[in-house]
């Protein structure tokens, strides 16, 4: 089984990444024209909301006692789950 620590590393590092592409995305965002300019700024500020949100279970996990952050891992998997989701969407919109 997957001790905390490591389980927070990893989820860490899945944001990271994520982060990283949504930098990449934003710094593109002078590419769009400008009918679908605001359409990409408001999808990417969604994204890095639902970004948060994973960052505040990940912080929920840090900090809940050790026989409770299991409980928390399938709420942080659902929403680490959208979160990949919808950077893969935006990009494939967005190409």
């Amino acid at each position: 089984m997957e001790t905390r620590e490591a389980y927070i590393a990893r989820k860490k590092g899945q944001l990271d990444k994520w982060n990283t592409e949504m930098d990449a995305l934003e710094a593109n965002a002078h590419k769009v024209n400008q009918e679908l300019k605001a359409k990409y700024h408001e999808q990417l500020k969604a994204l890095r909301a639902k970004r948060l949100e994973g960052e505040k279970t990940i912080d929920a996990i840090k900090s809940a006692a050790e026989d409770k952050w299991e409980q928390l891992k399938s709420g942080t998997e659902n929403i680490m789950e959208a979160l990949k989701d919808s950077v893969h969407q935006f990009q494939t919109h967005f190409k």
